[in-house]
């Protein structure tokens, strides 16, 4: 029974056989990850402190190379606006104002006036309205108002503005070197005297351009109104024409002829012209103002102006020497 159940013996050349085999695998395995001759795959010994992190129940070691080379990927990933919000969030921001000149001790009071560019008429005080800075220049001629940037007196000067005692055209003059005196040296202006035929003001020696209101321009105005004598009859359509053809805001019309009168066909040519131009009239008249609606109530009310009457026997006498 004990020979039965013996172990069998292993013979001693199959055992000598395994033992070759498993020598054979483990030398295959170490040539086959072994660097090759000739090649250039050397591991280079680095020294360093290594980390060690625990993640929930794991744990595992860093070393410094390994942080630098994750930062450095991970800046690597940030898009060019992404870096740039990282640098600025990082950079102390210096309030500007310390760097700023204190603006009204460098420019000095009196040199700007609201809230436009500094322009001509500004540094020497020009009144608000008066175009110290290019603003719009309220303007009055015999009660009728204007405001713009851009205007044209078109005024009678036919034999009838003659009159008698203080003429008429004395007094139209003088209305008009007040409302020139006004205008600040950034708004434009234009005369044209008329009778059958405009005389347009012509400082440029460009007929037909608006002048600046300069003092300069204002003094040669002055002359040349004063050069201005009544003589002739009347044509108030051409002279009116002439003012469109300037585009100007305003246009002050004063004329004492009732004869001869626009006719509704003129008065709706002009209104087309015009376009938007507003012309206000001034009537000179003999007497009280007489109802009714004449022509220059009509070229005043369809062109957005407005119309004022002055009986001529009112104006005060010439001042005797």
């Amino acid at each position: 029974m004990r020979d039965r159940f013996r172990r069998p013996e292993v013979p001693s050349w199959l055992g000598s056989m395994l033992l070759h085999a498993v020598a054979l695998v483990a030398l295959a395995v170490a040539m086959r990850y072994a660097p090759q001759r000739g090649t250039t795959a050397e591991r280079s010994a680095e020294v360093g402190i290594a980390l060690k992190h625990t993640d929930g129940q794991t744990e595992y070691f860093e070393s410094e190379t390994d942080a630098g080379e994750a930062e450095a990927s991970s800046s690597d990933s940030l898009s060019p606006n992404e870096l740039l919000a990282e640098v600025v969030s990082d950079t102390s921001v210096q309030d500007p104002s310390s760097l700023l000149p204190k603006a009204a001790a460098a420019i000095g009071p009196g040199t700007i006036q609201g809230d436009g560019p500094l322009l001509p008429g500004a540094a020497h005080g020009a009144p608000p309205g008066a175009g110290g800075l290019g603003g719009k220049a309220t303007v009055n001629v015999f009660g009728t108002q204007g405001s713009g940037n851009k205007f044209v007196y078109v005024f009678d000067r036919s034999l009838s503005m003659e009159g008698s005692g203080r003429s008429p055209l004395e007094v139209a003059k003088a209305e008009m070197i007040a409302s020139l005196d006004s205008l600040g040296d950034t708004h434009q202006f234009q005369i044209v005297y008329y009778n059958e035929a405009p005389l347009p003001f012509n400082p440029s020696g460009q007929p037909g351009r608006l002048a600046f209101a300069t003092e300069q321009n204002k003094e040669r105005a002055r002359r040349f109104i004063g050069s201005v004598t009544a003589s002739g009859r009347t044509e108030h359509e051409a002279a009116l024409k002439l003012a469109i053809r300037m585009q100007p805001d305003v246009i002050f019309f004063l004329t004492d002829a009732n004869d001869p009168q626009l006719t509704g066909a003129q008065l709706y040519k002009i209104q087309r012209q015009a376009g938007g131009i507003q012309i206000n009239a001034v009537e000179f008249g003999f007497g009280p103002e007489q109802g009714g609606d004449n022509f220059l109530k009509k070229l005043a009310r369809q062109n957005g102006g407005q119309y004022a009457y002055r009986d001529i026997t009112k104006f005060a006498p010439r001042p005797q020497n």
